[in-house]
């Protein structure tokens, strides 16, 4: 038995910083009571870097590393690995109580396409093959670009080819007998993303035959 109970308590950085001075220190106790003997992941756990109550933060963690209060809770931080590095640096005592590191590889352009098919499958959406070419081509752009966010920025690809969707429904004269995503809905949502990252409008394999 690797823990004392099977608790499992889920935040973020920016939940564990305060406003004010000394309001960090509370919302860190907190959030480890709830996690008491089990598990607090720390998402985006590279915020605690930044500024005054970040630091505040990351102090009030290694304080209650050693606190027999909190003797058997497990603390993951979650983050990209540069960002991590970054702040760990500013800490030393934080830095010297993270000893193990699991890196996870970015998602390749398959994964990316599988994940999408499978969601679209799920809520039985129909794709035909120029929206698949458009996907696949489209990911090989997106992927490249800087904060690219693996399952997240997927499922906000998902999220935003819903919208355009709907927009296209409703604009139509002609009802849609079959719930279908189009090239258009998909072209639309991925340059929505691309142009938000700083890049440029996807080109896919249809427009350069």
């Amino acid at each position: 038995k690797l823990l004392n109970c099977n608790r499992f308590k889920e935040t973020s950085a920016l939940k564990l910083t305060g406003e004010y001075v000394g309001q960090t220190k509370k919302k860190v106790e907190e959030q480890l009571k709830d996690a008491k003997g089990g598990v607090l992941f720390i998402d985006e756990a590279y915020e605690l870097g930044k500024g005054s109550f970040g630091e505040e933060a990351c102090t009030s963690l290694v304080a209650a590393m050693t606190d027999p209060e909190f003797v058997g809770t497990v603390i993951i931080i979650a983050g990209y690995k540069q960002q991590i590095d970054a702040m760990l640096n500013t800490n030393a005592g934080l830095k010297s109580r993270f000893t193990e590191f699991f890196d996870f590889p970015d998602w390749r352009k398959e994964d990316c396409l599988h994940w999408f098919k499978q969601r679209a499958e799920t809520a039985s959406f129909i794709m035909d093959d120029t929206a698949f070419a458009v996907l696949d081509s489209g990911f090989d752009e997106l992927i490249s670009l800087p904060g690219w966010g693996n399952a997240r920025d997927v499922d906000k690809l998902w999220k935003a080819a819903l919208k355009e969707r709907a927009s296209r429904v409703v604009a139509s004269e002609h009802k849609e007998l079959e719930r279908t995503l189009q090239e258009v809905d998909l072209r639309v949502a991925m340059n929505e993303i691309a142009l938000s990252r700083g890049g440029g409008e996807i080109s896919t394999s249809q427009d350069q035959d």
